[in-house]
Formats: C-alpha cells, structure tokens, sequence
C-alpha cells in the first residue's frame, strides 16, 4: 500500500493555516472596517492606514524573515507568527482609540501574518515539490478563496450578532487552537527526512526538461536543462532584471487588490447593499477564485507561466471595471467570477520565482521581494480611501487600478528567465 508523500500533507497543513489566518487578516479587515470607522468617527483614509500601515512594517520585516526561514526552517516562524497574531485579534477585541488601533494591527498582528504565515507556507511547500511544484502551490493558494468564501461572512455574522470586539476575540481564540496543532505538522526540506521533491525514488527521477516540469518558464538556452537545482543566492537574483520585474509587476497587482477587497463592503454597501449581502458577495469573489488557482496551477506546469500570469491579471482589470459600472446586482456578480478567476493565480508567481531562483535560497528572495512588493500593499487602501473622502466615490481609485494591473500584465510577459550567473555557469560546465 502506497502512503501518501508527507509534502501534501504539509500543503494540507498550511492550507488549514492560511485559510484561517488569510481570511481572518485579509477578508476580516472589510468586514471590520465600517464598524469600527463609524463608532469612532474616522475617515475612511484614516481607518484604511492601519492595514497600509500593517503593510510598511512588511516592508522592513520581509528581508528579516525570509533568511530566517531558510535558516530555522518554517515551523518555529509558523508558530511564533500564529501565537502572535493570535495576541493580535484579542487587543483587537480592546482598542481605545486610533493610536492602539495602529500599534495592534502593526505590533502584533502585521508581524504575526507576515512571520508566520505566507513566506512560510509558501517555502515549506516550494521546499517540497519541483516538478509538481505549480499545483501545490495552486493548492496552497486555494485557501486564500476559501477563506474569503468562509470568512469573510462568518466574520460578518459574528459582528452582527455580538459586535466586532466579540468578533474579534473568537478570530484570536479559533486561530490558536487550530494554528498551533496545524503548525508542527510542517517541515523545512524533505531530504533532511529522507525524502526527496515529489517522492522521487532516485535524483535520476527529478530530471525532465524545463518545458515539461519546469512549467514552460524556462526558454532560449536553457529549454532543455534539467531539472536540477539552480540556487540563486539573494544578491545574485537581485543583479538579474527579471527579479525586479516581477516584484513590480506583483507590486502593482497587489496595490489593486488591497484595496479592492479592503474597501469592497464598504463600495457595495454605499450603493445599496446590506452588510451581510456585502460580505456575502465578497465570500463568492473568494470563492470564485478556487477554479483559477487550481485551474491556473495545473496549467503552470505545462505551459509558459509568463503567458498565464498576463492572461490573469487581464482578468482582474476587466474584473474591476466590471464592478466600477455595474448597475444590476448580475453585474456584480459577473464581477465576481472574472475578477476571482483573474486573481486566483498568484501562486504561478511563486512557482515562478522558485523556477528561476530554486529552493535553496526560496524565502530569502521571496522576503526580500515582499518587502518591494509592500510598497504597493501600503498605497492601494490609502490611495482608495483618500479618493473616497475627496470625491465621495471610488470611481478614480478604480480606473487607476485597472491600469495598474494592465501594466503588471505587460511586465509579467517580457519577464524572461534570468541567465545563470558566472557561478553557477561554472559549476553546470564541471558537471559536464
């Protein structure tokens, strides 16, 4: 009897997590943010500063936490990120004032996210595939939908019923009793437990060429390369254009994003909806999602992630304008289900990355390119809000996020496979 390869069940692990976690930090913020904007009197600008905020303190904690993974391997972040966090929603439950606000979601619960959370899971499931490494990740970044289907109106139901301090110490309380158990199922490498990627018997077994396993990402020279290890130290992937390219075109796909779900309820419930309806739209975006991060992960391993990741963002553009005219409730759903096809393809970024980069060095480079792509995170909801307090309207915020993701789209196309550098190029020739 065959045993199931212990790297799903560390996706399964960090499924569980994100699920929890990203839809409670993510999703729960929309669903926080009129409650508490209107019991203490703050503008819309004033209150989307927080998660801005949350997000510049990413800026600084990226390049800290990603050797660290590599280095203490992703559970201990896990862990400390999960109990932290935890902390968080419960000073959530007791905030005074605006100052505490900020030092909550800032102190505790950025920190908490951002060690224990994406990069992690993210490096624990890289660490464990090559050749089926596109739809892991795509598993992986189904939770994401999933916790914005499942969240985001349990969230809302929560409020309504006990209120949002409540609502928040239930989020606190439920992440640690299921993030702490989930977190000590994760493992750094597999080799360091007598595995191998993808359960392969033999390093025989890990080679195909990259147009097959390697997802269509590698071209020109290397095309038909194996499969083998290609480690990228962080200083040499930053000396490659392709690096930068890809955390701009991440960056302006995530200043759009932020923004659209963090000020979606409020969007929705200025032009009609209730709350409850908001969130329950907002659920069916995450939702949506699910087909294109399996649909957009199952691709990735056989064709050219660049192409995909274009096609995708195109998407989230259409997406967008979609919502900025709609007048029928069909609208909004339509909304919904080219929008959430659209982003749910993140995770081919991230099997990019690793394609180009390898595993070795895989949360370092991804901690520095979060720190890049936060800059984008820390505008979107600021830039919407301050739209909003001027025009009492999202109209412009919106137009300048479609173009934003149109660009991303540009750039993901032409981001070609960085050449090897003279290292690695030295050692391919002694193997040889």
């Amino acid at each position: 009897m065959n045993r199931v390869f212990y790297g799903w069940w560390i996706v399964l692990a960090c499924w569980a997590v994100t699920l929890y976690g990203g839809g409670a930090f993510f999703f729960g913020f929309s669903a926080f943010f009129k409650p508490i904007s209107e019991e203490f009197g703050w503008s819309r600008a004033l209150t989307a500063g927080a998660i801005s905020l949350s997000q510049a303190e990413g800026f600084i904690e990226g390049p800290i936490v990603g050797p660290l993974v590599d280095k203490f391997g992703p559970r201990k972040l896990m862990l400390f990120g999960v109990a932290l966090a935890s902390i968080g929603f419960l000073a959530l439950s007791m905030i005074n004032g605006l100052i505490m606000f900020y030092l909550v979601y800032v102190l505790l619960l950025a920190i908490g996210f951002n060690t224990g959370f994406f990069v992690a899971a993210q490096a624990a499931v890289a660490n464990w595939f090559i050749r089926k490494r596109s739809r892991a990740l795509g598993l992986l970044s189904t939770a994401n939908g999933f916790g914005g289907a499942i969240m985001a109106p349990l969230i809302a139901a929560l409020i309504l019923g006990f209120g949002w301090r409540s609502a928040a110490m239930f989020l606190g309380i439920g992440l640690f009793a299921i993030g702490i158990p989930l977190a000590f199922v994760v493992r750094h490498r597999p080799e360091q437990y007598g595995y191998l990627p993808d359960n392969a018997k033999s390093q025989d077994e890990l080679i195909a060429t990259r147009s097959g396993a390697g997802g269509g990402s590698g071209e020109g020279s290397r095309s038909n390369a194996p499969v083998e290890e290609i480690d990228f130290t962080i200083w040499e992937a930053l000396r490659t254009p392709v690096f930068w390219m890809l955390a701009v075109a991440f960056g302006l796909r995530t200043m759009a994003i932020s923004a659209t779900v963090i000020h979606q309820i409020p969007f929705l419930t200025d032009n009609g909806l209730s709350q409850q309806a908001a969130a329950g739209i907002l659920a069916l975006m995450g939702l949506m999602s699910i087909p294109g991060r399996v649909g957009f992960g199952f691709l990735g391993d056989y064709f050219n992630k660049r192409y995909l990741l274009a096609i995708a963002y195109l998407l989230q553009a259409a997406g967008i304008l979609i919502l900025l005219t709609a007048d029928s409730i069909q609208q909004v759903f339509l909304f919904t289900v080219v929008f959430g096809l659209g982003w749910g393809a993140p995770n081919l970024l991230f099997a990019l990355r690793a394609d180009y980069f390898g595993r070795k060095y895989f949360a370092t480079i991804a901690g520095v390119e979060q720190s890049i792509v936060a800059i984008g995170t820390v505008i979107g909801p600021v830039y919407a809000g301050i739209i909003y307090d001027i025009n009492q309207n999202y109209q412009i915020a919106f137009i300048t996020f479609v173009i934003t993701i149109a660009i991303g789209a540009v750039i993901c196309f032409f981001s070609y496979p960085p050449k090897l550098p003279e290292r690695l190029r030295n050692l391919q020739q002694q193997g040889a």
